[in-house]
């Protein structure tokens, strides 16, 4: 079996894509699996190795000078691109899987003699391969500013069924039993994007900090040789790790923490098993593409900066400004992961809307029952009881603020028959839900999208007024799907956190021979028993 792998993105998203790499190597370990990606990263083969047989290299760069200069012939770029794909098909792959999901990637898999094409393609001028929830949503949601739930692992993992999980702490081992890592903090202070970028006057204070209170660490600062210059306006040089991407992970597999914004380096950390304080700013999104491990803690402010003037880039409103998060907070976050304290439990809000959405997205048929007892278990996991407790008012008033929007849409809908009878299409037809839609967005309660597909509706174009009705009908069952998961769900939690409080007070944990106490307390009839 071959199987070839489309990845045509930046640095940091083919290193994030090793554990679906992985997973895919471990679902198909006799497969022969190829990599298609960009020129530019041809040194990443060296930090996969073991996970791929066969780099195939598209050279993207040439392919737009080729476009753009005239010293070129007008179809030497398509040549080009022919001979890449004449040359793929020859592979005479079994199976294509689209990592990338952008139009390049889905109108070259489409070009493809490959019977089994998975994630987004191009065929007869028509974008196919949304054969899932799951792959719907990570399209849906990764396409512009929308937000998600689920890490961008997490989602192409269950889209195409690929075993996968955040990376966990590693524990190098010596002499026959497990050592500690080294007392060796990294920095990692530049990104790719200025507004990422926290700041190296801040690093610098971070770096004595670290040193002053925690005086058995040794702190230095990674980088990459052409931003040796820029590192060394605030450090010395006895404080740089200059070295490329197969030395560096050398370095992050021996640390004891890293420390970095928005990089590519965060991603090898992860899959090195390294703990991470990640400083999320400027218009990273931690929920898509923080470090997917466990061993990782994010930094961000609690809601974007207003545009300002500070020395960075942060003019945009969705963008979050590094005069937001300080020395201390970072500090505080370096703290806890060196000195092995439990991180806090996370936002409960959050993980209950991944878990009704875990549950919505698994239902590829509808008739299909989902598991709630087991959704229901995973969850009380991660919260505690007492945090479900102190939050299920809030969550049952969410609940019954959705339904009423609901009932609202559902009423202002016009019937499909009225609008059928238009011939032309009139604002007036939908104002009712127009309005709704409003009330729903300046709410800014809908965090979780479950109304994202009816708003949308709203804003497309049709041809016919039925359409519309087709659209937002469609929209409206969408989250009446997902509302009676959140309340069925809602309800097994509800019942499965008592049985777990009343176990807490030792009630039920009776012994499972009766009741035999000590003494001449009541003791079980046996002879009763078997009536």
């Amino acid at each position: 079996m071959k199987i070839l792998a489309v990845s045509l993105l930046r640095l940091g998203d083919i290193i994030q894509q090793v554990p679906l790499l992985k997973g895919l190597r471990e679902k198909n370990p006799q497969a022969e699996i190829h990599l298609l990606l960009n020129r530019q990263f041809a040194n990443v083969e060296r930090i996969l190795e073991g996970v791929v047989d066969k780099y195939i290299f598209f050279d993207r760069e040439a392919l737009q000078k080729g476009m753009g200069e005239a010293s070129y012939n007008i179809l030497w770029s398509y040549t080009q691109v022919e001979n890449l794909v004449q040359g793929l098909n020859q592979e005479a792959y079994d199976t294509a899987i689209n990592l990338t999901h952008n139009k390049l990637s889905a109108y070259l898999i489409g070009a493809l003699n490959i019977a089994d094409k998975r994630g987004l393609y191009q065929e007869d001028g028509r974008f196919k391969g949304l054969s899932n929830r799951w792959i719907r949503y990570f399209n849906d949601r990764f396409s512009g500013n929308q937000k998600s739930l689920f890490h961008y692992v997490e989602l192409l993992g269950n889209a195409f069924d690929i075993p996968v999980g955040p990376a966990t702490a590693l524990v190098s081992q010596g002499s026959g039993s497990a050592t500690r890592r080294s007392k060796l903090v990294l920095l990692q202070c530049l990104t790719s994007d200025k507004k990422k970028n926290w700041g190296l006057e801040k690093f610098f204070q971070l770096k004595r900090t670290i040193e002053i209170s925690l005086v058995d660490y040794e702190v230095l600062v990674l980088g990459a040789s052409f931003e040796r210059d820029s590192l060394l306006k605030v450090f010395s040089e006895k404080d740089l790790l200059i070295c490329d991407l197969f030395e560096a992970r050398k370095h992050l597999q021996n640390a004891a923490l890293l420390v970095s914004g928005d990089t590519s380096i965060k991603h090898m950390a992860a899959q090195a098993g390294t703990p991470i304080v990640e400083i999320a700013i400027g218009s990273s999104d931690p929920t898509k593409t923080a470090a997917f491990s466990t061993q990782s803690v994010v930094l961000k402010t609690a809601a974007p900066c207003a545009p300002c003037n500070h020395s960075q880039d942060c003019s945009q409103s969705s963008h979050i400004c590094a005069d937001d998060v300080t020395v201390e907070q970072v500090f505080g976050a370096v703290w806890d992961q060196l000195s092995g304290e439990k991180i806090a439990e996370r936002n409960f809000h959050h993980q209950m809307e991944r878990a009704v959405w875990s549950l919505f997205l698994d239902k590829n048929n509808s008739a299909v029952e989902p598991f709630y007892g087991e959704a229901a278990a995973n969850l009380l996991e991660k919260v505690s009881i007492n945090s479900l407790q102190e939050n299920s008012a809030v969550w049952n008033a969410k609940t019954s603020l959705y339904r009423s929007w609901l009932a609202k849409a559902t009423a202002a809908l016009p019937a499909r028959e009225v609008l059928a009878t238009h011939r032309t299409f009139q604002s007036s037809d939908i104002a009712e839900m127009i309005l709704c839609a409003q009330d729903i967005l300046k709410s800014k309660m809908d965090d979780a999208g479950y109304f994202q597909s009816f708003v949308e509706a709203l804003l497309s174009r049709f041809s016919q007024p039925v359409q519309i009705y087709d659209r937002v009908h469609a929209a409206l069952q969408e989250v009446e799907e997902l509302l009676t998961i959140r309340e069925n769900f809602t309800h097994h939690l509800q019942t499965l956190s008592t049985e777990g409080a009343y176990y807490a007070k030792g009630i039920g944990q009776l012994p499972i021979s009766g009741f035999e106490e000590a003494g001449k307390s009541v003791q079980r009839n046996l002879e009763d028993a078997e009536l």
